[in-house]
């Protein structure tokens, strides 16, 4: 008799655990979405005041990229905020130094500025080795048409 009490109320209390871990791992599990959510919402109003700030540093002359888009690494970086020239990649470039890490990424995928196109192998070169120079010269001919030929 008492071992059939006891199974009139494990039953049911078994039946109440269950619901109540079901409901919290529920919860648990909403919970991490609904903060990348707001997460997301946050990197937007991150990347728009990013971009308005590379605007500005644009405009003042002080961020010369040498990509079409250019990038944020610089712009968010904190070695690069005392300098007079926010971004240096495009001057980088021209003087046979590898620009940024994101700028030498870009440039790999083909969204370089193409008029300086000639100097991005040697440049890229300079930070992942001299060993390198003509896979990255094969790269940019065909990203850019510019033959390996003519590229320094």
């Amino acid at each position: 008799m008492i071992s059939t009490t006891k199974n009139k109320f494990l039953f049911p209390l078994a039946i109440v655990l269950a619901a109540a871990v079901g409901v919290a791992g529920s919860a648990f599990f909403l919970m991490p979405r609904m903060e990348m959510n707001h997460g997301a919402e946050r990197n937007k109003e991150i990347i728009a005041a990013s971009r308005d700030g590379i605007k500005d540093l644009l405009a003042q002359g002080r961020y010369k990229c040498c990509l079409d888009k250019p990038c944020s690494y610089c712009f968010a970086d904190p070695e690069h905020q005392d300098r007079e020239l926010v971004c240096d990649c495009l001057e980088d470039i021209m003087n046979g130094k590898h620009p940024c890490g994101e700028c030498i990424g870009e440039i790999l995928e083909g969204n370089g500025n193409p008029l300086i196109s000639e100097y991005f192998a040697s440049s890229i070169a300079e930070k992942v080795g001299e060993s390198h120079l003509q896979t990255l010269k094969q790269i940019i001919a065909e990203k850019y048409g510019m033959p390996a030929e003519k590229q320094f």
